[in-house]
């Protein structure tokens, strides 16, 4: 006998495991990997060879010497990559368009644009030539100075009006804290929204912008 066959059960140590397809058999799978029959049934002792059944997970034996063999992995076919169709102007040389970024975002009056790594809001607008409100209005949900490449936005073909800024002219028994009161906000965001004037400026007859 040769030394292989000499050796005691407990050198034998599974090297991995083996689902049993149809049309398995002991000796099939034995003569399949190139191991010993007898190694393979006494590492399954368990499982009675006349009852292998598909599905039966099957401890491969190895010796501590040996190096299992490599699972055989099936090749995955790669499938090549159907470039997105260029859009179309205002962007001749801009981000691609594909189905699924048309479908994310609606973008009745305008064209889905994928920002490219790099890209501001500033790019968009010198890009589409359009005001940053019209991309505001389009885009309720993105925060504009915080875009990263990839993100879609939908950019109109042209720009639309920005709404005239509500003004109040300031009564002649009208002070800073009974404006804020009159037009139902803080004193604060009545300062922010009229960044140019000061406390002393709200006099009677300046224009103010309302919050």
């Amino acid at each position: 006998m040769n030394e292989r066959t000499h050796r005691s059960p407990l050198e034998k140590v599974c090297g991995y495991e083996y689902t049993v397809r149809r049309g398995d058999s002991f000796y099939l799978i034995a003569n399949r990997l190139g191991i010993p029959l007898r190694d393979l049934l006494e590492a399954n002792s368990d499982i009675n060879p006349a009852r292998l059944m598909v599905g039966d997970v099957l401890c491969i034996p190895m010796e501590e010497d040996d190096k299992p063999p490599e699972p055989i992995v099936p090749e995955t076919p790669v499938i090549p990559e159907i470039p997105g169709e260029l859009p179309e102007e205002p962007f001749p040389e801009g981000g691609d368009l594909d189905k699924p970024a048309e479908e994310s975002i609606p973008c009745p009056d305008g064209s889905p644009y994928i920002l490219q790594p790099g890209e501001t809001i500033a790019d968009v607008q010198l890009r589409a030539d359009v005001n940053r409100y019209t991309l505001e209005y389009a885009n309720p949900a993105a925060d504009l100075d915080n875009l990263a490449a990839g993100q879609v936005l939908c950019v109109p073909s042209r720009s639309s009006s920005c709404p005239a800024p509500a003004t109040y002219i300031l009564q002649q028994e009208d002070t800073l804290e009974s404006t804020a009161l009159r037009l139902n906000t803080s004193l604060s965001a009545l300062l922010r929204r009229n960044p140019c004037l000061a406390p002393s400026d709200f006099t009677a007859g300046r224009r103010i912008f309302v919050p």
